[in-house]
């Protein structure tokens, strides 16, 4: 009776072993296609409307405000900046916006 080697947490020789290994692949590579998918999909639930502008962003974030500075049907664009630099600010049409999530409404 032949003992199975193992070799760096691996065995080699052994058909219950090598019979294991191609669903062991299989969930690994699914796993790896969720992953990929929900980092993917983040980006896009990250971006929401608020009704004015925050007083604090982070660097480089991007955010819509629809505080009614901007002419009707158009929403203003807030592209956050390092220090000492000024945010890019800039009126965008709301029909570019399909899929942002609503978080308030303009009083």
């Amino acid at each position: 009776m032949a003992m199975p080697a193992i070799m760096f947490g691996l065995c080699t020789g052994a058909p219950a072993c090598t019979a294991r290994a191609p669903h062991v692949w299989h969930r690994m590579v699914g796993l790896g296609t969720l992953l990929i998918a929900l980092s993917l999909a983040q980006s896009s639930f990250a971006q929401k409307l608020y009704p004015y502008e925050p007083l604090m962003m982070d660097p480089y974030s991007t955010i819509y405000v629809n505080d009614g500075s901007c002419s009707a049907g158009k929403v203003l664009k807030v592209q956050g900046a390092p220090r000492n630099h000024r945010r890019k600010k800039s009126c965008v049409p709301m029909s570019d916006l399909q899929g942002v999530p609503r978080t308030g409404t303009v009083k």
